[in-house]
């Protein structure tokens, strides 16, 4: 890594997802103790927090830069992300979906590819190809998935072109962090992260450790009640 790198976490829930809790003051307490840099707020099916929260860091005199994202669901229930967006993602479509985000700009990154119930990837690898000639992104460690999901991202390394990133996933304060991408400083955040995902500039992938035999993480029943 160059001698100046970002702490990056590109997926990441509020209270503004119908399964997320975290506030504002507790991420902004939560990133500041882990030393994050940057923060994706990609939050299943709106943008009103990645919004909210984007506006909010300088006055609450944080240097946390905030990148809005979202994480939308498609008409088959899989899951794609959508980062530096300025509008929310309309289409259910896959292929409109990723013309949508391309058309403000966006990057297109794949979550949790092979998770059973909402892996974009999970019934085969034919959607790889409307990301072709892309530059884009598939979460090649998610801290939700279990090991075998995330051994079948490893995979994709040989298989396809797209840039792996890591994930937390996280939708409360413990969650923050599980994994961070430390990419090297380009001048400015978004030419920063460009540059992982072209491939033009060094990165790496820092994750949680896993057992070889663990399952899929559950979203803390307890702590929802």
């Amino acid at each position: 890594m160059s001698p100046r790198c970002l702490d990056v976490e590109f997926h990441c829930h509020t209270h503004h997802s119908h399964d997320g809790l975290m506030s504002f003051d507790s991420l902004l307490r939560t990133a500041r103790k882990i030393g994050l840099s940057a923060l994706a707020i990609t939050d299943h099916d709106t943008m009103d927090g990645a919004f909210e929260f984007q506006r909010r860091p300088q006055s609450a005199g944080s240097n946390l830069e905030i990148i809005a994202g979202e994480e939308k669901t498609l008409s088959d229930g899989s899951h794609l992300i959508g980062l530096f967006l300025r509008r929310p993602i309309v289409s259910g479509d896959l292929r409109k979906a990723i013309g949508e985000i391309e058309a403000q700009g966006g990057l297109c990154l794949i979550p949790h590819p092979f998770r059973r119930k909402d892996g974009l990837l999970r019934n085969g690898l034919e959607p790889l190809g409307f990301f072709e000639r892309r530059s884009a992104g598939f979460e090649l460690f998610s801290a939700k998935c279990s090991a075998e999901e995330n051994r079948r991202a490893e995979e994709l390394l040989t298989q396809s072109t797209l840039t792996p990133f890591g994930g937390s996933d996280a939708h409360y304060e413990c969650d923050l962090g599980e994994s961070i991408n430390q990419v090297s400083w380009q001048g400015d955040l978004r030419s920063s992260i460009q540059g992982m995902f072209e491939r033009r500039a060094p990165f790496r992938i820092l994750g949680k450790h896993q057992r070889s035999h663990e399952g899929e993480r559950s979203y803390a029943p307890l702590y929802y009640r």
